[in-house]
């Protein structure tokens, strides 16, 4: 019997949710994660929810103000998220 080469258990574990299609809701999952990170702390407490669903990032802030200043930079805010998970996974960002 002969042994294949060693694999890192990293990348065996990656191939593996990639082909059980489950790397995107972790891609996913560190979008919402990494929102106080990238925006700040200051809008981080402002928010009350963070969801992504199919590329489009759900944000609910609960200031009118902040929320008008957020409308206006939403393309920067999805390059911004994009280049901390390392994917281009936000599509569009909606300010509730």
């Amino acid at each position: 019997m002969k042994k294949k080469e060693a694999q890192p258990i990293r990348d065996i574990i990656k191939q593996f949710l990639h082909e059980e299609h489950l790397d995107q809701g972790l891609i996913e999952n560190r979008v919402v994660n990494s929102w106080e990170a990238v925006i700040g702390k200051t809008v981080a407490r402002a928010t009350t929810h963070v969801s992504i669903n199919n590329g489009i990032l759900y944000v609910k802030i609960n200031s009118s103000v902040m929320r008008n200043e957020l409308m206006m930079i939403r393309s920067k805010i999805a390059d911004a998220l994009n280049n901390h998970v390392g994917h281009h996974i936000v599509m569009d960002v909606v300010i509730q």
